[in-house]
């Protein structure tokens, strides 16, 4: 018997907050928004398209999440500010602070999803941030057979057709594009991710 929903969801809260996480809010799958052009930006503008299984073309399309959306009555958007560890702003090794962060809160979100999970709700499914950082080279541009962590490795909000910025604004976060490279405080560089609970 899956423990009540309440308890649960203080655990991902504590969980969201001891992992860096500035906020966790619930919200209906249904304000999750899905569209085509964020698909679009990916194909025409990420220089990263084609090169991950987490990636377009490989990643689930917007019909795809939607579908899966539609099968869930709780959702979870998770909110990180800044590059975690780092105090100074902007960091001197901006590649590598992006990969820490990425990787980071991929494992967060994976390890509050295997929570969910373990607590009796064995649909949940959480969504990654940014492109995979897993391997320097995915075995989709070598020929390969198949992701070499597929037990945890999850595409991205973007690379699975949803729109950040109408999801955040229907939750109640604000955020805004990232104008430039010199990242000055934490606020300027949003990372999300996803968890969806049944």
């Amino acid at each position: 018997m899956p423990k009540p929903v309440e308890t649960l969801e203080n655990e991902l809260r504590s969980m969201a907050r001891e992992s860096g996480a500035s906020d966790l809010r619930f919200i209906k799958p249904s304000e999750v928004i899905t569209a085509h052009w964020v698909r679009l930006k990916c194909q025409f503008g990420c220089k990263n398209y084609g090169t991950r299984y987490t990636c377009p073309p490989h990643s689930p399309t917007p019909e795809a999440t939607r579908q899966v959306l539609d099968e869930y009555s709780k959702a979870y958007l998770i909110k990180y500010e800044g590059f975690l560890g780092f105090d100074e702003y902007p960091p001197k090794r901006l590649p590598d602070a992006m990969d820490e962060l990425s990787l980071h809160v991929c494992k967060a979100a994976f390890d509050m999803e295997r929570h969910a999970f373990l607590s009796g709700y064995y649909k949940a499914f959480s969504y990654g941030a940014h492109r995979c950082r897993k391997c320097d080279v995915c075995e989709v541009v070598q020929g390969g057979k198949g992701c070499r962590f597929p037990k945890d490795t999850r595409p991205s909000l973007e690379s699975a057709g949803i729109d950040v910025f109408q999801t955040a604004k229907n939750a109640g976060m604000y955020t805004e594009v990232v104008q430039d490279k010199e990242i000055m405080k934490p606020e300027q560089l949003p990372t999300f991710t996803l968890l969806l609970v049944e």
